[in-house]
């Protein structure tokens, strides 16, 4: 990097911001690769070799160099003009002169080479980037008061020492009076160079004149605020907040350069912290009056809102709300639009009573800003579904939908026995156990891994789907993971799980599987990763990165005693190569299947408690089961469909006769899942087209074992979906 580069600030530039913006110069000189730049000039000479960018060093150690020889000269030339003017400057003025230029040199020293110890003791806020800052500050100021002092005590000794040669002891004691008050003055020059006293007026009357010429006249002018040019201002300037507020709609580029300023500068980081709550404040009262929740429901991240991790616990009642709003913004299911809106407003009375019950600033601005808007516009949405429902029979089926515990736990049936045998699991003591809960595409994995939270309430379940998070390296892998397990702990369990630790991918990844092993409360943690055959695709090319990562997870699977795996997938472990085998050792391999007859019967009668008895009477639930074969998804997606069919032809009862006309939506609507099912070995894929046809084909023991596996047929070799048949003669026709 050559000196010239445009990070490196000019030498002009530079003693402006040693004196003004030394925050924003330790960043700057930081961005140019010179590592340590409030170490001493032998040390960062001495260490030159480490440094990444060694011209910008050099270029750094002249600027410093220019620093120290234009100050002192400066002071130099202002005594002598005094005196070339007339102005009497008494007592071995020559003495003064050089003790307060070496002595400002000597605090621009103390500034730079031992800035951060002083800081440590005198920072307004501990650990504030103002830190350094401080120090160099202190430095610069005791320089002055050591210079004026020592100028003046040289200057006393001296008098003295002249007087006692002529004999006139008067002038000594005159001396002896100046010398004291000329240690007062450099005590005053401590403070007012500190607290930069010297510049205060006039910065205040510069920020309220940019303020009224903006406001007034519409003239931007926030971009010369004094808090963008001075770091260490200790004084509020009046009208900076009203001047953000003013611009933060039309630039909020320029407003938040204007409130990281604010949070170096120590007299206006309250200034700042206020400013920013009324924005998220009014960040959120615009979402609820545009409907716009979808972002807020994700990460809780806006022009103004910090994001997840960030927030406040306060703004994460207004994620969770916003979660059940997004769904209400999706879907056109009156039923679901309800329950969802129902939720919210549960949300929002929750979030109502922790207002009320805190003491803060960012409390009170929620409490009267947001949050009656948010009731507002959630009461006004209820109010239209509770109209849209009382008119239809309520549709609770959730096809394609993974069921959760707070969405659809009454349409979650037939699963006691898993749910008992991962209960059971995870309950052993000891260590060296994993699961692996396999099954068809869309037959329920994911639904269960969602659930779990609900059935084992002692466990923090951390449900991961590799095929929702994007992931193309280790480092994304544990990043991903981490932030998951972290948001589903604090959402699930009011539990806040450590970050993850700095270092390289594995290493990293690592320390933070230790430390889950030992969560406070004694909780247990069961990490389910979805769609674990995704693994290999994630590291293409060499295997070495997917190698480490499986011994990884083995390593955890043996060592800890409180954190169990779970994957889930499709492909039996049979059909997996010897990784899968030698690294997910002792794995409980747990299989999940179709709904049985009886209970996929009495859930399309009976979703749920308010569902009318006769409105899907027992000879249209078994038609469909037949059709189906209990497949899940089928039996979700053909109830929907035939609620759907009631409620557009205003009936309340269905027929055996709306079966067929429902099934060929259903055709339609899993073309996908079904071309799935046919991506079948060819011995394979030739029997399920013969048993289609009615035929019966001869089937060799391995084919039929793989059909079999993938519940494709039944023991006696028939499809296990005769709607798949359906499908699959009309692709053969066509």
């Amino acid at each position: 990097m050559s000196k010239d580069t445009p990070l490196l600030p000019g030498y002009v530039q530079f003693i402006w911001m040693f004196f003004m913006q030394p925050v924003t110069l330790n960043h700057r000189l930081k961005a140019c690769g010179i590592e340590e730049p409030d170490a001493s000039g032998w040390k960062l000479w001495r260490n030159r070799e480490s440094v990444s960018e060694r011209d910008a060093l050099h270029a750094y150690l002249r600027r410093l160099t220019v620093l120290f020889l234009v100050v002192p000269t400066s002071v130099t030339l202002v005594f002598g003009g005094l005196r070339l003017a007339g102005i009497p400057v008494q007592i071995n003025e020559a003495a003064l002169i050089c003790g307060l230029a070496g002595g400002m040199a000597f605090g621009f020293a103390v500034g730079i080479a031992e800035g951060v110890a002083v800081a440590v003791a005198v920072a307004l806020a501990p650990g504030s980037t103002g830190a350094v800052a401080d120090g160099v500050a202190i430095g610069v100021a005791g320089g002055i008061a050591y210079g004026v002092v020592g100028g003046v005590a040289e200057g006393a000794a001296g008098g003295v020492a002249g007087a006692a040669a002529v004999g006139v002891v008067i002038a000594a004691a005159i001396t002896l009076v100046r010398g004291i008050v000329g240690g007062l003055a450099g005590v005053l020059s401590v403070i007012i160079v500190y607290c930069r006293l010297f510049t205060y007026p006039f910065e205040v009357l510069l920020e309220s004149v940019l303020y009224g010429t903006e406001r007034f006249r519409g003239i931007p002018l926030l971009r010369f605020s004094p808090v963008l040019y001075h770091d260490l201002s200790y004084l509020p300037y009046p009208f900076l907040g009203q001047h953000i507020l003013l611009v933060a709609k039309r630039d909020p580029e320029l407003a938040q350069r204007v409130l990281a300023a604010c949070a170096i500068a120590p007299g206006q980081r309250t200034i700042g912290r206020r400013t920013l709550i009324q924005l998220q404040a009014l960040e959120l009262m615009q979402a609820a009056k545009a409907q716009d929740f979808p972002l807020l429901s994700s990460d809780l991240v806006g022009v103004w809102l910090p994001g997840i991790e960030e927030a406040d616990p306060l703004l994460l009642g207004f994620a969770e709300a916003s979660r059940y709003l997004n769904s209400v913004m999706n879907t056109e299911n009156p039923y679901h639009r309800h329950r969802q809106l129902e939720r919210a407003r549960y949300e929002l009375a929750a979030l109502r009573n922790r207002l009320r019950g805190a003491d803060s600033e960012l409390a009170r601005a929620l409490y009267s800003g947001p949050l009656p808007v948010w009731e507002l516009a959630v009461g006004e949405l209820l109010q239209q579904a509770k109209e849209d429902s009382t008119a239809q029979l309520p549709n609770p089926f959730r096809p394609k939908d993974p069921l959760d515990h707070e969405q659809g736990r009454d349409l979650f049936r037939g699963r006691e026995e898993l749910v008992r045998t991962v209960e059971t699991l995870l309950g052993e003591p000891g260590k060296g156990c994993s699961i692996a809960l396999l099954g068809p595409r869309r037959c329920g994995k994911t639904s269960l891994l969602k659930m779990l939270p609900l059935f084992l309430p002692d466990a923090v379940c951390v449900f991961f789907d590799l095929q929702d998070n994007p992931i193309d390296s280790p480092a994304s892998f544990f990043s991903a993971l981490a932030r998951r397990a972290r948001e589903q702990a604090r959402r699930d369990r009011g539990l806040t799980l450590p970050d993850l630790p700095e270092g390289s991918p594995f290493e990293s990844g690592s320390r933070w599987l230790e430390s889950l092993d030992d969560l406070p409360g004694g909780h247990r943690l069961l990490l389910c990763i979805d769609e674990f055959e995704r693994l290999e695709s994630l590291f293409p090319g060499s295997n070495r990165e997917l190698l480490q990562l499986m011994g990884l997870l083995r390593a955890t699977i043996q060592h800890r005693r409180r954190v169990r795996i779970l994957v889930a997938g499709t492909a039996p472990f049979e059909d997996l190569d010897a990784l899968w085998h030698d690294h997910l050792i002792n794995s409980r391999e747990i299989r999940i299947g179709y709904l049985d007859r009886q209970t996929a019967t009495d859930l399309l009668r009976h979703p749920i408690p308010e569902f009318p008895e006769d409105a899907v009477p027992e000879e249209v639930a078994t038609a469909i089961v037949e059709r189906t074969g209990g497949q899940p998804n089928l039996v979700q997606l053909y109830g929907s469909l035939l609620v759907n069919l009631l409620n557009a032809e205003d009936r309340r009862q269905a027929t055996l006769q709306d079966v067929p006309r429902i099934e060929a939506d259903v055709l339609a609507q899993e073309v996908s899942y079904f071309r799935n099912l046919l991506q079948a070995p060819p011995a394979a894929r030739a029997a399920l087209v013969a048993l289609a046809q009615d035929q019966r084909p001869e089937i060799d023991p391995p084919t039929r074992r793989w059909l079999r596996r993938r519940l494709l047929v039944t023991e006696e070799d028939r499809l296990s979906m005769p709607v798949l048949g359906a499908w699959i003669r009309a692709e053969e026709v066509g």
